[in-house]
C-alpha cells in the first residue's frame, strides 16, 4: 500500500513534491500502517499466570526458560506389605503403574493396582489414604472377598482390571461423581475399555463401555469447560508404514457424553529428534524412545495452564533372549495452553530421573496425574520399580529381589518451569495485557545477591509514570507471593483495565508465576 501511494503521489505532484509530501506522510490516510496488525492484547485479569512457555516474553535479553526437577527423598509411602497384596508364596508384588491421588476433605485418597505375580489374573484395584500426605492407612472395607475373608481394602475386585485414573466429574449427579476407566481383560474375552462410576471413590458400579478403538495404559479423562465437553488422553499405537512396525504415541479424544468419542488427534508422537537420538535397533525398526503414557491435567492454580507426564520408554539396544533394552520408563515434561498443542520442555531431560541402581525406582517411574497442593509446595506422587520392562522382564541384580511403591516428589508451588538470569542481567518484555485489581504479586526467587524489578510500560512501550524501573522498589527475597511495589503509588487500580506491558528486569533470580490481584486496601 505505500509504495502504491508514493507512485501515485509522485506522478501527480512531481518530483520536487516529493519532500513534502513524505514529511507529512504520518498524517496522510493512506499511508498509516494498516497492514501491520496490532499485537494481540492478553486478557489476564485476575488469575495467576505462570510461565510455562514463551507466551509472556515477547522481547527478551540473557534470560531463559528453565524446567524445575522436583525434590525425592527416596522414601517408599505405600508398598505391598498384606497378604492378599503377595503372591501365593508370600512375595511381594509389584504395584500397578496405573494409580492416582487426589486431596480432599482433608485426606490424600490413592487408588492404586496390585496383582498377584507376574503374569498373573488377578488385578485389582485397591485404596489407600492419608492425612498428611506422607504416612497411608489400607482401611479394611469389608466389601470384596480373597481367600475367604473380606477384611481388605479392594474396591475394584477385577479379575484383570489394568489400575485406575479416577477424577471427579462436575457435570454428573452425586451418585455418579466419581468416575475411573480403565482396560479390562474378561476371561476368554478380548480387553476392552470399562468406566466405573461412585458416589464416594470407594463403591464401584459399572457405568458405561466407551467405544474408542484401541487403547491402553492409564487412560485419561476430564470435563474442560472452554470447550464445553470432556476430554480423553490414550495410549495408542502408531504403525510406521515403511517399516510395518508399531510405536506408542498419545491421542486426544473429545465427548459430550463419555460414550461416544470423536476429533480424534495424535498430540505426543515420537518426532525426528526421538528418532536420531540413539541407533535404532535393526529387530524393532522402532524409535530408541516411544511414549508408554501421557497423564495430562489442568493445572488449577493457574489460568490456561495443562501439563502431561510424558512417560518415555527407552528401547534402543537389542539384548537379544531379553529384547531391547534397556527396557526402562522415566518422565519428561510437557507443557501447552489449550490441552490440545504440547511442548516438551528442559530440553526432553527427565523430569522425574530413574533412581540409583539398587533402590526401587531405578528401573520404572511413573508419575500420577494431578499433582496435590500442600501448603505452598505440590506433592507428585509416582509408582516406581526396579524390575524392567524387558521380554524376560529383569529385576535390578543390586537389589537381589523385586521392589516396587508408591513415592512422592516435592515442587515448589507454580514450580514446573521459571524465566532466569544469571548474574549477568537480564529483561524480557510482555506482549500488550489487559488486568482486573489493584496490586501485583510474584512467585519468585531473588534471594542471595539476585534481584527483579518491574516496570509498567504504555502502549508505546514508554515507562508509565510512577511505575518505571527507577521507581520499582527492587526485590531481594523467595516468596510465593512476594507484592510488586513502587517508590510513589503501589495501587494499580487507575491502571485495571488499560492495555500495559510488563517489563521486567532480573538479576540472578528465577521467576515462575505473577499475578494481579484486588486487595482491600482498607484492610492493610
Amino acid at each position: 500500500m505505500r509504495r502504491t501511494c508514493l507512485s501515485a503521489c509522485r506522478d501527480a505532484m512531481g518530483q520536487k513534491y516529493l519532500v513534502v509530501f513524505l514529511a507529512a506522510v504520518a498524517f496522510f490516510p493512506c499511508v498509516v500502517n494498516a497492514e501491520l496488525k496490532q499485537p494481540n492484547v492478553v486478557d489476564v485479569g485476575a488469575k495467576k499466570q505462570i510461565f510455562l512457555d514463551g507466551l509472556f516474553l515477547d522481547s527478551q535479553n540473557h534470560v531463559r526458560l528453565t524446567m524445575h526437577k522436583p525434590y525425592r527423598d527416596g522414601q517408599i509411602l505405600i508398598k505391598p506389605d498384606r497378604p492378599w497384596e503377595m503372591d501365593p508364596k508370600g512375595s511381594e508384588q509389584r504395584i500397578s503403574l496405573y494409580s492416582c491421588v487426589l486431596k480432599q476433605d482433608g485426606r490424600v485418597r490413592v487408588w492404586y493396582g496390585m496383582g498377584r505375580g507376574v503374569g498373573s489374573p488377578e488385578i485389582r484395584v485397591l485404596y489407600a489414604e492419608s492425612k498428611d500426605g506422607i504416612h497411608f492407612t489400607k482401611p479394611e472395607l469389608g466389601l470384596h472377598e480373597v481367600d475367604g475373608s473380606k477384611a481388605n481394602n479392594i474396591v475394584l475386585p477385577g479379575p484383570r482390571i489394568a489400575g485406575a485414573a479416577v477424577w471427579v466429574d462436575p457435570k454428573a449427579p452425586p451418585e455418579h461423581r466419581y468416575k475411573t476407566q480403565t482396560k479390562v481383560y474378561p476371561p476368554g474375552q478380548r480387553e476392552k475399555l470399562e468406566m466405573h462410576s461412585s458416589p464416594d471413590g470407594i463403591h464401584w458400579n459399572l457405568f458405561a463401555e466407551p467405544k474408542v478403538g484401541h487403547i491402553d495404559t492409564q487412560n485419561i479423562i476430564f470435563w474442560e469447560p472452554s470447550v464445553g465437553r470432556y476430554l480423553f488422553f490414550t495410549r495408542f499405537w502408531e504403525k510406521n508404514l515403511d517399516l510395518n512396525k508399531r510405536y506408542r504415541t498419545v491421542r486426544r479424544l473429545e465427548s459430550d457424553d463419555l460414550v461416544t468419542w470423536e476429533n480424534e488427534k495424535p498430540i505426543m508422537v515420537p518426532d525426528d529428534r526421538d528418532w536420531s537420538i540413539h541407533p535404532r535397533s535393526g529387530v524393532s525398526g522402532r524409535p530408541p524412545a516411544d511414549f508408554y503414557g501421557g497423564a495430562v491435567f489442568k493445572y488449577e492454580e493457574a489460568d490456561q495452564a495443562y501439563l502431561m507426564f510424558t512417560q518415555s520408554y527407552w528401547h534402543w539396544m537389542d539384548w537379544g533372549e531379553a529384547g531391547l533394552g534397556p527396557a526402562t520408563i522415566d518422565v519428561q515434561l510437557a507443557v501447552s495452553r489449550d490441552a490440545e498443542q504440547f511442548e516438551r520442555v528442559g530440553g526432553r531431560r527427565p523430569f522425574l530421573s530413574l533412581g540409583p541402581e539398587g533402590r526401587y525406582d531405578s528401573r520404572f517411574i511413573w508419575a500420577m496425574p494431578n499433582p496435590i497442593r500442600m501448603g505452598d509446595e505440590l506433592w507428585i506422587y509416582y509408582v516406581a520399580s526396579n524390575r524392567d520392562h524387558s521380554r524376560i522382564s529383569k529385576i535390578d541384580p543390586l537389589a537381589g529381589r523385586e521392589l516396587s511403591g508408591i513415592g512422592r516428589a516435592v515442587l515448589r508451588l507454580d514450580g514446573f518451569v521459571s524465566v532466569d538470569a544469571g548474574y549477568r542481567p537480564g529483561r524480557f518484555t510482555t506482549p500488550p495485557l489487559r488486568f482486573q485489581g489493584n496490586h501485583l504479586e510474584l512467585n519468585v526467587d531473588a534471594a542471595g545477591g539476585g534481584s527483579v524489578r518491574v516496570e509498567l510500560l504504555d502502549e508505546n512501550r514508554e515507562p508509565i509514570k510512577g511505575f518505571g524501573k527507577d521507581e520499582a522498589i527492587p526485590i531481594a527475597r523467595n516468596s510465593v507471593r512476594m507484592p510488586v511495589v513502587w517508590k510513589r503509588n503501589p495501587d494499580l487500580s487507575a491502571l485495571a483495565g488499560r492495555t500495559v506491558r510488563m517489563r521486567f528486569h532480573m538479576t540472578n533470580a528465577s521467576l515462575y508465576a505473577f499475578q494481579f490481584k484486588k486487595i482491600d486496601t482498607a484492610e492493610n
